[in-house]
């Protein structure tokens, strides 16, 4: 099949996303055009209140504030501020453009949500103050799947220590009059589940789970929990299963389990709507645990990570959790979030024109067949505070089988679309500007997937594509970052993406014995790099992001991401290089993972990776977050000194942090209840 490369004209406004203008302008479109999109908006010195207002006279019935923001959080007069909604397709497309009138700054674009999914006429609840002793820590845990009815979240048989559960994947409960998505469950209804299903001493846990909404057979709806093990009931079991805590009744746990479709995109493109939405309705629940007037101490995991973004401590994901952390002042907050899992994924690249000789302007991208996801490559220039930054660097791209495209520089109005011999678009190559705080231009190659079990669906070239660039106006010193999102399938899911990775012949993947190198060898000169792959979601400056380690090996595990990250003049202090520290992820290079909870009770299961070292933090802090008035990173480095984890000398920091920190969680004898 025939390729060509067409630049497109641009027309109306600059886009502000570009994967929301591709998805949009390229994707395969809803069935019903006035179907709802659920998106996450930053909204610039504008209230929600505000907000709504501006998009009222224009677009009367397409948009939805989620009952999740009460009064106050509405009218609340803020320099930015992210805010979930669910809209129309016409009014992402005009909140998508800059210099748009509706005081929105930036937009994500989720999924489509159909409107059986949605409760219209939900409104915010009223939040109860819940008066708790003084020792009392409130433990979250935001992921895909909860086997809550497990003995580890009990206080006793028949009394659950999950006080609020919000199942974002679910039909709305018309019993229920205050969650716009999905259905809300709090511990006296859970309770009552596990009494009224109980027989003969044994719950019945597919009827537990089918009447909380996790699981639905019928409805051909996938669901974790419906397996043997769920990434979320393991990661619940680390952080705050009682394996360890003699008074159980002190560490309420309040969670929210994000949609399994969204969790399926691993690319993290549709995933912040769902979980901004699910940061909202855990903020809200936790402050109502007082202790003498003041909320109780706080803390969250969220055990999810991504490759892309522009890895400076600006980017949407880290501010939100910023804008999380600091939604009570009252409340003293913490969060452990994994370093990430992509050190050895290929998926990081760089442009350093500082010697073209030792360093070749190309990167070649192996793009994988049978991948049904869209992959996506961004490209991140320099900082520039400048009102028109720098045209930095030139951009060409040779698709297999294809001819080379034209140039794409780093300025505003610059695109182009591959098509296929029908016409239809396989690719597109488009420049975009990132505003303040980041302040950084990004060009991005976003290319549709190589199959499809949709008949008449445009269908990408799958092998080798070439990317190369040309220095323009950029200094030696300056280089491009290159980052390919995250496309993998996750493990009991369904097949769908594959995940891209660069493919140049000078990276040295083993070493003399045959292992994989966890290192970029000294003196390297190839563009693709395993430095700097930290999680894109782990840049900010609050919270405690944990790396891997193998305990009997003593090393930190091959997959664990490092950093340094990109620093800026906007980079939030204190700045991170890298992981605070580094805990057990896996039991030895033989036996991959650590036990935590099976989706059923008395089941123990094992995971591996960063995401189940960040729980185990997490659950250690739940224990001094009480007698330490330090900031959360800082009481790590402490802790890390009162146990520390040996681990090889000259490994860097931005690997491991401050150190190994050794918190055993021993499964074979529980306290007595």
């Amino acid at each position: 099949m025939a390729y060509e490369w067409k630049t497109a004209l641009a027309t109306g406004q600059t886009p502000i996303d570009a994967v929301t203008y591709t998805r949009l302008a390229f994707g395969t479109p809803p069935v019903n055009g006035d179907a709802w999109w659920s998106a996450m908006v930053e909204l610039e010195h504008t209230s929600i209140d505000m907000f709504a207002h501006f998009v009222r006279p224009d677009f009367p019935q397409g948009l939805l504030i989620p009952a999740a923001y009460d009064t106050r959080d509405r009218a609340a007069l803020l320099d930015r501020q992210f805010v979930a909604i669910f809209a129309r397709r016409s009014l992402i497309e005009a909140l998508n453009e800059n210099g748009n009138t509706y005081g929105v700054g930036n937009i994500h674009l989720g999924m489509v949500t159909p409107d059986k999914w949605l409760n219209l006429d939900a409104q915010p609840a009223p939040t109860p103050v819940m008066e708790v002793s003084d020792d009392t820590v409130v433990s979250g845990v935001i992921d895909d799947g909860f086997g809550f009815a497990h003995e580890l979240f009990r206080t006793d048989e028949m009394t659950t220590r999950v006080d609020y559960c919000a199942v974002l994947p679910s039909p709305p409960d018309p019993k229920h009059k205050h969650a716009s998505q999905g259905r809300v469950l709090e511990g006296d209804q859970i309770d009552a589940y596990l009494r009224d299903f109980t027989w003969s001493d044994l719950l019945d846990e597919e009827l537990f789970y089918s009447h909380t909404g996790q699981v639905a057979f019928g409805e051909g709806k996938f669901s974790p929990v419906s397996l043997q093990r769920s990434h979320g009931t393991h990661i619940m079991g680390l952080s705050t299963g009682f394996a360890p805590i003699v008074d159980v009744t002190s560490r309420p746990i309040v969670c929210a389990v994000l949609p399994p479709r969204v969790v399926e995109d691993t690319s993290g493109i549709s995933l912040l709507p769902s979980l901004c939405l699910a940061l909202q309705m855990l903020s809200k629940r936790a402050s109502r645990f007082q202790s003498g007037g003041q909320p109780v101490p706080f803390i969250l995991n969220f055990s999810y990570g991504n490759f892309s973004g522009p890895h400076d401590g600006t980017d949407e994901v880290s501010r939100l959790f910023e804008q999380f952390l600091a939604a009570d002042p009252r409340q003293k907050r913490w969060m452990t979030l994994p370093a990430g899992n992509g050190n050895l994924a290929r998926a990081h690249g760089v442009f350093d024109f500082s010697d073209p000789q030792t360093c070749p302007p190309h990167l070649f991208l192996r793009v994988l067949p049978d991948d049904r996801t869209a992959s996506h490559v961004e490209l991140w220039m320099p900082f520039s505070d400048a009102p028109t930054p720098p045209d930095f660097v030139s951009i060409t791209v040779t698709p297999p089988f294809g001819t080379e495209s034209a140039t794409i520089d780093a300025r505003e109005g610059q695109q182009q679309t591959l098509c296929d011999s029908q016409g239809r678009v396989v690719a597109t190559l488009l420049y975009t500007y990132e505003p303040a705080p980041t302040a950084r231009g990004v060009i991005t190659l976003a290319i549709e997937p190589t199959a499809s079990l949709s008949e008449g669906k445009a269908i990408a070239p799958s092998g080798r594509w070439k990317i190369s660039a040309k220095p323009k106006d950029i200094s030696p010193d300056q280089q491009i970052e290159v980052w390919i999102r995250r496309d993998q399938t996750l493990p009991g899911y369904r097949p769908g993406g594959r995940q891209s990775y660069f493919d140049n012949g000078d990276y040295k993947r083993f070493g003399p014995f045959g292992r994989p190198l966890a290192v970029d060898p000294q003196n390297d000169t190839s563009p693709v790099r395993r430095a700097g792959t930290l999680s894109g979601f782990a840049d900010g400056s609050s919270p405690m992001v944990v790396a891997a380690f193998t305990r009997k090996s003593h090393e930190i595990s091959d997959y664990s991401a490092a950093g340094p990250l990109t620093q800026t003049p906007m980079s939030p202090t204190p700045f991170r290089d890298g992981p605070d520290a580094t805990a057990e992820a896996d039991q030895s290079l033989v036996v991959w993972g650590v036990l935590s909870a099976g989706s059923r009770c008395g089941s123990y299961v094992r995971l591996n990776g960063t995401s189940v070292a960040a729980p185990r933090v997490a659950r250690l802090a739940a224990d001094h977050i009480l007698s330490t008035a330090e900031p959360a990173r800082h009481w790590l480095a402490h802790a890390v000194q009162e146990a520390p984890f040996e681990l090889p000398p000259d490994t860097s920091q931005t690997r491991m942090g401050v150190g190994g920190i050794d918190i055993p969680v021993d499964w074979s004898d529980p306290p007595e209840r």
